[in-house]
């Protein structure tokens, strides 16, 4: 299979896992919340800041895993990879293992002053920290390893078994039930994914390379726990200024976004490509393909299921939300921000394999200051939450034009990173044109219809955009076909 197919195909199974978990992780937030109630959904919320704060003990290892893996497997080094592995696995088995004895002497120190719901759970999640990191471990080798396939079955695996659990132990158990799923289903993730991926582990605690592998990944982890102070800077800034209730109508925005962040699939699987192709023979020219094409792919794309969501979701909040309805223009507006943000990781990604990693740390830290800045200026003028998704949609469009023109800076003149962003941004200016034009003249009084027929009209002119990305790159063709073989495959 060639390369571009295998991308498209690994893409396209890894997006419907991803959107097959998140709906049956719909189903479990739900019924978690009814079956625990506030004061233990309190407990476990407090737990999962732990585990948050238990994953930066290990100073970008995982990362660095990550980028080894491909570099090794472009030079056919397989004793490297194999002793790469080890020296990964026993230092986050090692690391967590302190970290879960950190957590037991904790739970005995405090035995006498804490309730008995909180003393076991941290004896539970003394073990669930390190099953987690294990599973954990091998589903990182699996994107590593490209193994897409496997882990889109995982990541499936666990949604479903997760809602078994979930009811069978969590209704009848309460928080005890909720201890006993998470351990149970670490457990049964590992043992699925050894059972296909027949990875071999020796836990020797030899730590070689392990130097080495930080130095690639702090940068790496750095860089994404500045992106998760950067993507709740919104909410913490509401909060503060406007109230707790805006929180929650802001709640509708940021739901969204989760659900458009599954499109990042495309990034996931690029990753390893990207590595492996310049570990090479680091020619940067047949790399940059990843820069430019990915990009003009979603910039073409996007906006079809962009305006879908800009009409839509208004419907689907006023019928099934209507509590949350002052939230729908912010979520409208914060569709630009999932625009560009969704264009930018395989910019990041190249800068990975030029072991420039490191230079995409100011373009985050400076996008932090602008937010908070906007924000702060924009909910005082009185702009409110719609004030703060234009701050966020400004800053990720920022972030995406200095990430990807230092990027292209490596192999394009100025005359031509010009040329590439008209290219680029014609269709969002073409597709955000069309929306606001659709939205002001169509008015049925029938909502139902109205939204119908404004969907319509709109991919109708939008479908150029379509036919146009389909031509070039022929990507529409390929996902029709697997389809079609999926199809054939389970008929037959």
């Amino acid at each position: 299979m060639s390369r571009k197919k295998q991308i498209i195909k690994d893409t396209f199974q890894l997006t419907i896992a991803r959107y097959t978990s998140q709906g049956l992780g719909f189903f479990i937030s739900i019924a978690i919340r009814k079956f625990l109630g506030p004061f233990y959904i309190g407990i476990w919320s407090l737990f999962k800041v732990i585990l948050d704060y238990a994953s930066y003990l290990l100073l970008g290892v995982n990362e660095g895993l990550c980028y080894k893996i491909p570099l090794l497997s472009s030079k056919n080094d397989t004793a490297a990879e194999q002793e790469t592995k080890n020296s990964v696995f026993s230092f986050v088995f090692f690391i967590s293992l302190l970290s879960s004895l950190a957590l037991i002497t904790t739970a005995f120190i405090l035995r006498n002053t804490i309730p008995l719901e909180v003393f076991i759970g941290l004896l539970a999640l003394s073990a669930y920290l390190i099953l987690d990191r294990i599973c954990g471990y091998y589903m990182l080798v699996l994107r590593a390893k490209k193994e897409f396939s496997i882990l889109s079955k995982a990541i499936v695996f666990d949604a479903v078994l997760n809602l078994i659990l979930v009811f069978l132990l969590v209704r009848k158990l309460n928080i005890y039930g909720l201890y006993a799923t998470v351990i149970i289903l670490c457990i049964c993730n590992t043992i699925f994914i050894h059972k296909y991926a027949k990875y071999r582990i020796d836990l020797k605690f030899k730590f070689k390379g392990i130097g080495e592998i930080m130095k690639a990944g702090l940068p790496i982890a750095f860089s994404s726990f500045l992106e998760g102070i950067l993507s709740t800077i919104d909410r913490i800034m509401i909060g503060k200024m406007i109230g707790i209730v805006f929180v929650g109508y802001y709640s509708i925005p940021i739901m969204t976004k989760s659900y458009i962040a599954q499109l990042s699939s495309f990034g996931t699987v690029l990753y390893p490509h990207i590595i492996e192709t310049f570990g090479q023979n680091e020619n940067i020219e047949e790399v940059k393909k990843f820069v430019l094409i990915p990009p003009l792919i979603n910039a073409y794309i996007l906006p079809a299921v962009l305006g879908i969501i800009f009409f839509t979701a208004p419907l689907l909040i006023t019928v099934v939300l209507p509590k949350f309805i002052p939230g729908i223009l912010a979520m409208q507006i914060l569709l630009i921000d999932m625009y560009f943000r969704s264009c930018y990781p395989q910019a990041f990604h190249f800068l990975i394999a030029l072991k420039k990693q490191a230079r995409s740390i100011p373009i985050v830290v400076g996008a932090i200051i602008f937010t908070i800045i906007g924000n702060y200026v924009l909910i005082k003028k009185g702009y409110g939450i719609n004030g703060v998704a234009i701050t966020t949609s400004i800053a990720s469009f920022l972030s995406f034009l200095a990430m990807q023109t230092y990027a292209m800076k490596h192999f394009a003149k100025p005359k031509e990173i010009f040329k590439y962003y008209l290219e680029f941004l014609a269709p969002f200016i073409y597709a955000f044109i069309v929306i606001i034009l659709v939205d002001k003249f169509i008015n049925i009084n029938n909502l139902y219809i109205s939204v119908m027929v404004k969907n319509l009209v709109f991919l109708a002119i939008i479908s150029p955009l379509l036919f146009y990305i389909e031509k070039k790159t022929q990507i529409i063709s390929l996902i029709i076909n697997m389809l079609k073989e999926r199809f054939h495959a389970k008929k037959s």
